[in-house]
């Protein structure tokens, strides 16, 4: 079975260079009325996404992250869980009762879902438009510069970051676990499969990695990322609270 939406699925890469050309308000507004059209929790259209056209606020991102992608981005975006649109037309005894509901942790959990749901919506109508994507966890971790910055209200909190734009590199696709035993299992969770799929994996990446100087395997990696030292996120974790998200 082939068509133009598996094309699309299976040749996706992530794009951290662009061309210096424009995209239109209209590609844009095709862009986002397809993220916007994907299922999310009860309807109630958890996610936003607050693009930020001041050059000097998306240069200084970029010093404080690293990711030279953000402001050498024609558009680009902060995706934001937002469940403030609920508030609107609320009374106060209405909103008092709310904020409390959506403080349980199930309520960020399916905003962040309808976010990821949305985040792969608009890639996908990107390529397929012709455009370039990459998503950045990594672009809102200044926290309380983006609040400032953005305006954002409580219950607004960004996830993550989109760069969009005309492709000015053509990187691979690269490489995803085996769908059999590291994707999809069956009846049960299956360590055995998982363990396989990983040490077959492992040699696919170290392969992958070599071809761009890197010795080592995907496992290898991820234990540099993760198990080498304890880190201390607790800042992140106090802001979503602040924000009234999972505080119970």
């Amino acid at each position: 079975m082939e068509n133009d939406v598996f094309k699309i699925l299976s040749n996706r890469a992530s794009i951290r260079a662009f061309k210096d050309e424009p995209v239109s308000d209209e590609l844009v507004m095709t862009v986002l009325s397809a993220a916007a059209s994907g299922p999310n929790m009860n309807n109630f259209q958890p996610v936003t996404f607050i693009e930020i056209t001041d050059q000097a606020v998306k240069d200084e991102i970029t010093e404080r992250v690293g990711m030279r992608y953000i402001a050498g981005a024609p558009r680009f975006f902060v995706l934001a869980i937002d469940y403030n649109k609920l508030f609107v037309g609320a009374t106060p005894e209405q909103a008092a009762v709310m904020a409390e509901n959506l403080a349980w942790y199930n309520m960020t959990e399916g905003a962040l879902i309808s976010a990821g749901i949305a985040l792969e919506n608009a890639v996908l109508a990107a390529n397929a438009a012709g455009l370039g994507a990459v998503t950045m966890a990594g672009a809102v971790r200044p926290l309380d510069f983006l609040q400032d910055t953005l305006q954002l209200p409580k219950f607004v909190k960004p996830v993550m970051g989109l760069s969009l734009g005309y492709p000015d590199q053509e990187p691979g696709v690269k490489p995803k676990l085996p769908v059999k035993g590291g994707f999809w299992m069956t009846d049960k969770y299956d360590q055995a499969a998982l363990e396989g799929a990983v040490a077959t994996y492992n040699d696919t990446m170290r392969e992958y990695f070599a071809g761009r100087g890197i010795d080592e395997d995907w496992t290898e990696h991820n234990m540099k990322m993760v198990a080498t030292t304890a880190k201390d996120n607790s800042l992140a974790t106090q802001h979503l609270h602040d924000k009234g998200f999972a505080t119970k």
